[in-house]
């Protein structure tokens, strides 16, 4: 088959690698019909050799499919379902999982990630490529609503693995609630997720800081009720007390998470409120200072973190379900497998216009 794979630092390519096969009794094999080219992949892209990446390494964590083959002890999906795959393995049932937090599972392990962090036997799975293994299958697929299952939804569906779900992650451990008001800083596909996710929950004002037209243009069309490319955080400040009587947010989803993002964060927070870091810079090495004297003075919490999994799928799949959501105009750029390398490209150099790219595989 053909999957996309890492080959040193700056380079990527298609290439033939091996057909996947069942590894264990719990694993389930998709043949992949479309992926994502998430964010985070870009910091494999230029730094991949410090993760533990070789060349040859499979990439790719967000993908969705049809079920082709599973284990004999696999009990939630059968050949012929439509599924999404969550963005690493989680087993469902340990205490980190029962109490949500999927990320710090006993058995995760990443698709499309580092090889030393892998714990299922075989290569490492990776989603940009025409099929995968998918191990522990009951608790890492999730089943598509056959109301949605079609080929013409995917791209609304396809965003809900990860970027969605990451903003759903920053809103909830930020304890948002109808009415509220919400800071976003940034205009990436998290932060554009996180102003699309705070309108379906009934945030009351959504306040979106970027740095580009088109995509301040996207995040009004996705929800947002003021938007402003100010960089200054006493600006920034300034510009959230007015747009919300005066207090401050609630909840401000940092989708930056470096240190002058999260000064701005500071000051567009009320009392009480909470800054979700949501941005993942301290993998560069670039890690956020955070302002303790305010923090504790004005009872701020620091919230966010890594996305726990498919914990949020189901819920996302309500509100698409329900028209409450439509996140497919993330997915500006949608490419065929072939060209993998490019979307890459296009992506890390923030060409004009392009925020997400897809790749359409089968």
């Amino acid at each position: 088959m053909r999957g996309l794979t890492f080959q040193g630092n700056g380079n990527v390519s298609v290439e033939d690698v091996a057909d996947p096969v069942l590894e264990a009794p719990t694993d389930a094999l998709v043949q992949i019909s479309m992926a994502g080219i998430c964010g985070s992949d870009l910091h494999v892209l230029h730094a991949g050799e410090a993760f533990g990446f070789a060349p040859g390494a499979r990439l790719g964590h967000e993908f969705l499919g049809t079920v082709i083959e599973v284990g004999p002890e696999v009990r939630g999906v059968t050949p012929g379902d439509r599924v999404l795959v969550a963005v690493g393995v989680s087993c469902g049932h340990c205490i980190w999982c029962q109490e949500g937090l999927r990320a710090s599972c006993e058995q995760m392990s990443m698709f499309g990630w580092a090889p030393r962090l892998w714990q299922h036997g075989g290569v490492v799975e990776g989603g940009q490529s025409e099929f995968a293994r998918v191990p522990l299958a009951d608790s890492t697929l999730i089943a598509i609503p056959e109301t949605v299952s079609d080929a013409a939804h995917e791209t609304m569906i396809l965003p809900i693995i990860d970027v969605m779900s990451t903003a759903m992650h920053g809103l909830v451990t930020g304890r948002l609630h109808p009415g509220d008001d919400v800071v976003v800083i940034g205009d990436g596909a998290v932060a554009l997720s996180a102003v699309h996710c705070a309108r379906a929950l009934g945030a009351e004002n959504i306040i979106c800081f970027g740095h580009h037209d088109d995509r301040i243009a996207l995040a009004r069309r996705l929800g947002a009720t003021a938007t402003s490319d100010l960089r200054d955080a006493e600006e920034i400040a300034e510009f959230a007390r007015n747009a919300t009587r005066g207090q401050g947010a609630r909840v401000v989803v940092d989708s930056v998470s470096n240190t002058d993002s999260m000064q701005a964060a500071h000051g567009a927070v009320r009392p009480g409120g909470t800054i979700s870091c949501l941005g993942m810079d301290h993998f560069m090495g670039k890690t956020p200072s955070v302002n303790w004297f305010d923090q504790f003075v004005r009872n701020i919490t620091i919230s966010g973190g890594l996305v726990p999994m498919g914990l949020y799928i189901p819920r996302l799949l309500e509100l698409l379900a329900e028209g409450e959501i439509d996140p497919s105009p993330l997915l500006t750029d949608i490419l065929p497998l072939a060209d993998a390398a490019d979307g890459y490209g296009m992506m890390a150099e923030r060409r004009p216009g392009v925020v997400k790219v897809a790749l359409k595989i089968s």
